[in-house]
């Protein structure tokens, strides 16, 4: 089991959250992102968070959007199970959940789609199958804001990140992803895009947030 997965379980569920908020604190201000994201979510949005795990990022989202709906979905067994109660009534879990399953499943399209610190995490060979997904979607609702939050590599933070998610979160396919590489992906994907950059780059670098659409 990789480090961070037996440190949960060693500690339980409240200690092992106050531990992740202080963790997560080094490598990203997650009101200062939040902030970032609120500014390219469109209002009273249906807003698709993939890839959503404890759910802590969403809870300050939640709390400066009080328009947003919101469904949030994970490959793995739990998603959401750190997001507050009080949102509960705006939160759906999909656990054990891909974005190519919700788009089979024929779901409602989003107004909006949330990739938080998703992308470094897909193997390279695995992110042109992912695109596709997303490029279904992006058809059905030619309207859909695309949402990317990731880590810009070459900073002593965004190493450190690196090594975190390689060796604490047990992911030995991670694959950082710069900005200019992150456009000219989505471009190949999905066609031409407009886009816009959010501040979080200059407010908490090496993190960077930039919305795409049609």
């Amino acid at each position: 089991m990789p480090l961070g997965p037996a440190i949960r379980r060693l500690l339980g569920p409240r200690q092992a959250r106050l531990l992740g908020r202080w963790y997560r604190a080094i490598f990203v201000d997650l009101a200062t992102e939040a902030a970032a994201l609120a500014t390219v979510i469109p209002r009273d949005a249906y807003l698709l968070d993939i890839g959503g795990g404890d759910g802590e990022p969403l809870n300050h989202l939640l709390a400066l959007r009080g328009d947003l709906r919101v469904t949030t979905l994970d490959p793995g067994p739990v998603v959401g199970q750190w997001i507050d109660g009080c949102y509960a009534g705006r939160v759906a879990r999909l656990p054990g959940t891909s974005l190519a399953d919700y788009v089979a499943a024929g779901q409602p399209a989003p107004d909006a789609i949330l990739i938080a610190d998703v992308m470094h995490h897909i193997p390279e060979s695995a992110r042109s199958a992912f695109l596709q997904d997303l490029r279904a979607l992006l058809e059905r609702a030619p309207q859909l804001r695309i949402i990317v939050k990731d880590v810009e590599p070459g900073s002593w933070r965004a190493r450190l990140g690196y090594w975190s998610d390689r060796y604490v979160t047990g992911d030995p396919d991670v694959s950082p992803i710069s900005r200019e590489r992150l456009v000219r992906l989505l471009e190949e994907a999905l066609g031409p895009l407009r886009k816009q950059h959010t501040n979080l780059f200059e407010a908490d670098s090496p993190n960077y947030a930039i919305a795409f659409f049609r």
